[in-house]
């Protein structure tokens, strides 16, 4: 986006733009389950309460954007949307507690695949600080990754930005429903209730509801550089949800692609950071091995997908850009 030209006014869009329209169908999906769901979970009323709020938020950017059209708004309403990605996931927990915890499976599957766990032994393999600090850089690079490409479109590619930034939002929430009906907790999590021995041993007992009452993450190392503490105050919020498949190493494969698209050098500068993320996660135990291959498998699905669906007429205005 070019600055001098920022404020300058321009034909207005009528209606909502398309990363609003998925967000609020994402807000009306799960609206439907709060109210499905208002019997059972704590404080009922809090969740539909913000959903009026994010529904009103919206509606008032656009009002914004109505008395005042101009890139500047436009970009103001793309950021809220992104924005609400960080009330969207600790939500999540809310609907996905009450379903059956599959950690125990996940589990199994690397032991059947790796014959060790190695959530486990990669941190025994490469002890020490320097690899501790480089795998929790990788893994906080997961953000700087997002701001990265966001602001590139922003000011550099704004031709690309209603697409890049529709798929980057889309992308996530496909993620989000998953993680709604499939309760996976990871392995910092799970190894942490039955126990480190019992997993080196091979024994993953079904932990049934526990997760449901106890949401704590426990880290078990409380002392590290400062990309180790990032990390720790990054998941301070962290619930047992959202670890088959990884959406840290989906998401991130996504990015990649948008990058890819959109800057070749851009895409190779950010590619070790890509590379360090993965083994990332399972290095620190946020993820089974699984999870990350899953991550890797479902990113090129969920990006089509988000892809199509940005192209179609609900969606895309492509008059939007013709003067820019």
């Amino acid at each position: 986006m070019d600055i001098t030209n920022a404020f300058k006014r321009q034909h207005a869009l009528p209606g909502l733009i398309g990363i609003e329209k998925i967000s609020m169908i994402y807000c009306g999906f799960t609206l439907i389950l709060a109210l499905l769901y208002m019997g059972i979970i704590n404080n009922p009323v809090t969740p539909i309460i913000n959903r009026i709020f994010i529904i009103t938020g919206t509606l008032c950017l656009w009002r914004l954007y109505k008395w005042y059209p101009c890139n500047f708004t436009h970009v103001i309403r793309t950021f809220f949307q992104l924005g609400l990605l960080a009330y969207w996931y600790p939500d999540i927990y809310n609907f996905s507690r009450f379903m059956p915890n599959l950690d125990h499976v996940f589990a199994l599957c690397d032991q059947q695949l790796f014959g060790c766990q190695p959530a486990i032994m990669l941190s025994r393999w490469l002890p020490g600080l320097f690899w501790e600090e480089l795998f929790n850089m990788g893994y906080f690079s997961y953000y700087i990754m997002i701001i990265i490409v966001v602001i590139a479109t922003t000011f550099y590619h704004y031709k690309r930005f209603d697409k890049t930034t529709t798929i980057i939002l889309c992308s996530f929430l496909f993620y989000f429903t998953i993680f709604l009906f499939l309760e996976s907790a990871g392995p910092q999590f799970y190894f942490h209730k039955i126990g480190i021995e019992e997993a080196m041993k091979g024994n993953f007992p079904d932990v049934n509801d526990w997760f449901r009452y106890h949401p704590e993450l426990i880290h078990s190392n409380t002392t590290g550089g400062i990309f180790t503490t990032l990390v720790h105050w990054a998941q301070g919020s962290e619930k047992p949800i959202a670890a088959f498949p990884s959406s840290h190493v989906g998401i991130a494969t996504i990015l990649l692609i948008l990058t890819y698209k959109m800057s070749k050098k851009l895409f190779k500068s950010m590619l070790p950071l890509y590379i360090i993320l993965c083994i990332s996660t399972v290095y620190i135990g946020a993820h089974y091995a699984i999870d990350i291959i899953a991550g890797w498998i479902t990113a090129f699905v969920i990006y089509s997908l988000s892809e199509k669906i940005y192209y179609t007429r609900f969606i895309h205005r492509p008059k939007h850009f013709e003067n820019l």
